[in-house]
């Protein structure tokens, strides 16, 4: 069965629910990430993400697993209001994602709670990366000597002690990692989420980091988004090879 047909058998809320598992995961373990490491020889390796098991989102929105198993497969259906809403603040998203039937799967991103300033600068740092996402991450000394700022303010963004960092340090970040500055200035969850989307499809299809494409393509919107798009493309045309479908024509 494919994935769009087993999302059409659980129903809106089982498949919601399906996305929540797949978009919303978490780093793995200390251990687990040693292990990987291990396993690749890579001591630069970026942590892995994964899912969360069905006995962690159990305990946190206190349930069980067989329920919260049931809810994904679609066997249960009708779970109480408290519920739910302990659901979405588990995963980080607004309620209403799961409440609204005609809001669709797919637009999960839109639903997902703002990150902070801090979330969306580290990101840049874990997802651009200067020889490729399997090399070591820009270290907060060449990015600050690469910016021109003391590098101790920069350290105190990245881990919070300082949520209020000025527009020009933002400004600044955004052109040396090759975004749209209004992804570390603006609320709008939409503009974040885009860009978002457009980071992972980067960071998982381009041999070299986007930093080391043309920095006047990346900062514009409409270039990167034509970026996104091709690769959004190659994404879609791998799924339906592994699925055993025949993709579209080049």
């Amino acid at each position: 069965m494919s994935g769009r047909e087993a999302d059409g058998a659980r129903g809106p809320l089982a498949a919601k629910i399906q996305a929540l598992f797949e978009r919303q995961t978490r780093p793995v373990s200390d251990h687990q990430h040693a292990r990987d490491i291990a396993a690749s020889g890579n001591p630069h390796a970026p942590r892995r993400q994964a899912e969360f098991s069905h006995s962690a989102v159990a305990r946190a929105i206190g349930s069980t697993d067989t329920y919260v198993t049931q809810l994904r497969n679609g066997q249960r259906d009708n779970p109480n209001l408290k519920l739910i809403q302990r659901l979405a603040d588990f995963f980080g998203v607004d309620v209403t994602y799961l409440v609204k039937d005609e809001i669709a799967v797919g637009d999960l991103p839109l639903y997902v709670r703002q990150r902070s300033v801090r979330d969306r600068v580290n990101t840049l740092f874990e997802k651009v990366r200067p020889a490729g996402p399997a090399n070591p991450a820009f270290s907060d000394d060449a990015v600050a000597a690469a910016i021109g700022v003391d590098v101790a303010q920069l350290s105190r963004l990245r881990d919070g002690s300082d949520d209020d960092p000025g527009l020009k340090l933002l400004r600044a970040l955004a052109e040396y990692f090759g975004v749209p500055a209004e992804y570390l200035t603006t609320s709008d969850a939409k503009v974040i989420a885009r860009i978002d989307e457009q980071l992972d499809l980067l960071a998982d299809y381009l041999p070299v980091a986007a930093r080391h494409l043309s920095s006047d393509v990346l900062a514009d919107n409409a270039s990167l988004g034509a970026i996104a798009a091709v690769l959004r493309h190659v994404r879609t045309q791998n799924a339906k090879q592994a699925e055993g479908r025949p993709g579209d024509r080049p």
